[in-house]
């Protein structure tokens, strides 16, 4: 259930100071100068790790040439929080941390405090095949650069994004798997807003509707809703809606062209995923929505978002999909005292559940969806190490007399694809149109959900609205370094052709909204 609620625009506390004189008192008052700050998190992922969930229980900034930091939330201020982030499965995302008030001045280092974490691998060994790992952190709290230096001003808003880098964090022992020993990395980088007035996109925020304004939130606004982030531990954030915002309404059959409906009509209760950013004043602005299904936890109708395990789907004759396991990364609203995070569910497909791939556009003002190559999704699409969330009713399993292990059953009415990233290798070019953009590669995936990794093929198809970051197109794929892609990842049973390339039968395709070389 939820948990906090942080309101938005928070004040800095005004320091007293007491002077004694003559037996006499004297208090006058000072008032510090402060700008807000903006707070983002994003990750780097790994292989052979299936989450790294963690609180951030503090975050606190010290001057350059200083030696006391200021805590912008948590430890010693007046703001006692803790956000509940699962660092594995942003991969290549960011999302809204904080906002708070912090005093003018420039900073350099960033004290980031992590409590309770936990790595999750998979391993075939175990049932469920999910193992917990308390990782071993350094004793103390660990600092890091801020590079350039963040500059506050007084009135001024700034943004700070802290990327947690998974891949450089973690120990791996002499046969490469990972160990419990952790040594944070992490980045922290100063955000300005751009000339278009913006801090940049925020790509598949999802989240939970608590309340909706279908009338005007502020100056160029049409209304808004209350947007809960984070598993209820995030803020609770207005987003604010424009005449050009695009909200698609929860499907009523598989593969249905986005259905535009007015805001009036979005239901508290509702699970959304949405593309949008932060403006200047540090209002969240909404470019496009995916409306998936309203939940009801007292009826145990929730959202689940994770992956399909190995070794668990069902078929029948014709390649359709009647069961599967999935792997719990996140509950939409957090009912984690009935559903624990980090634990495995069964999932039951029926004739009536509706299947749908994101639809939204691959940028705004796009007419082109970020399935471009329009591969429908059905019962035959899924396969391990998919990222999914799964609309439907829980039910616990009976308590076990013998011991025997027994997992919690998800009547699935919905099942959509989500926009997902996954690391690994460039194999082999497939095909390079003149743009030098629109095309396809294979990549050797290194994560080891899906079945025959490491190495397992997947083939990635790209067009002319693809980004590409730290190369200039097709042409710069090289073996090395790594690939990190982001978009749709199907299970193509049948295969064809698409975008020009062949596909053969029984093909995991990733349809590319980003691809991004990492460092």
């Amino acid at each position: 259930m939820l948990k906090r609620m942080l309101v938005m625009g928070l004040a800095l506390g005004i320091a007293a100071l007491v002077v004694s004189s003559c037996g006499s008192t004297t208090t006058s008052v000072t008032t510090i100068s402060t700008g807000s700050l903006l707070t983002f998190v994003g990750d780097v992922p790994a292989c052979g790790v299936v989450n790294f969930r963690s609180e951030v229980q503090g975050l606190a900034l010290t001057p350059v040439g200083g030696d006391i930091a200021f805590p912008v939330f948590g430890g010693a201020s007046s703001r006692q929080l803790f956000y509940k982030v699962g660092f594995g499965k942003l991969r290549d995302f960011s999302t809204f941390l904080d906002i708070g008030k912090v005093p003018v001045g420039s900073y350099d280092k960033a004290t980031f405090a992590f409590l309770s974490p936990t790595l999750l691998t998979y391993d075939p060994n175990l049932d469920p095949p999910i193992r917990f790992t308390v990782p071993t952190f350094p004793s103390s709290t660990p600092t890091f650069s801020i590079n350039p230096p963040l500059v506050i001003t007084n009135g001024g808003l700034t943004g700070l994004q802290a990327d947690f880098n998974l891949r450089k964090s973690i120990t791996l022992d002499n046969n490469g798997q990972v160990t419990s020993i952790m040594t944070p990395v992490m980045s922290f980088t100063p955000i300005n807003p751009t000339a278009s007035g913006g801090f940049g996109d925020l790509d598949d925020l999802k989240g939970f509707v608590t309340s909706v304004t279908p009338s005007t939130t502020g100056a160029g606004f049409t209304g808004g809703f209350a947007f809960q982030t984070l598993s209820g531990t995030g803020p609770l954030v207005t987003a604010n809606l424009t005449r050009s915002t695009q909200i698609c309404g929860p499907p009523t059959s598989s593969n249905q062209v986005c259905a535009p409906i007015q805001l009036n009509q979005l239901l508290t209760g509702s699970f959304i995923e949405m593309d949008g950013f932060m403006d200047s004043l540090g209002n969240l602005v909404a470019n496009s929505i995916e409306v998936e299904d309203q939940e009801v936890p007292e009826n145990n109708q929730l959202a689940f978002i994770g992956e399909v395990m190995p070794n668990s789907i069902t078929r029948d004759a014709n390649g359709n999909v009647s069961q599967f396991n999935l792997y719990v990364s996140e509950e939409e609203p957090d009912d984690s005292l009935y559903v624990p995070l980090d634990t495995v569910v069964v999932v039951n497909l029926s004739s009536s559940t509706i299947y749908q791939a994101d639809g939204r556009p691959e940028s705004p003002g796009s007419t082109i969806s970020a399935n471009f190559v329009n591969l429908p999704f059905d019962a035959t699409s899924i396969n391990a190490g998919q990222e999914l969330v799964v609309h439907g009713v829980f039910k616990a399993p009976p308590v076990s007399t013998t011991g025997a292990v027994s997992l919690t059953t998800v009547a699935a009415d919905k099942v959509f694809l989500k926009l997902q990233s996954h690391l690994g290798n460039f194999s082999s070019l497939v095909a390079a149109q003149a743009d030098d953009r629109t095309g396809g590669f294979w990549m050797a995936t290194c994560g080891n959900l899906f079945q025959g990794a490491p190495g397992a093929p997947i083939l990635v198809l790209t067009n002319s609205q693809t980004t590409f970051l730290n190369l200039t197109g097709l042409s710069a794929l090289t073996p090395q370094p790594a690939l990190i892609i982001k978009g749709l990842l199907f299970y193509d049973l049948p295969g064809g052709s698409l975008n020009g390339t062949a596909v053969p039968p029984g093909t995991l395709v990733l349809v590319a909204k980003q691809v991004h070389q990492a460092d």
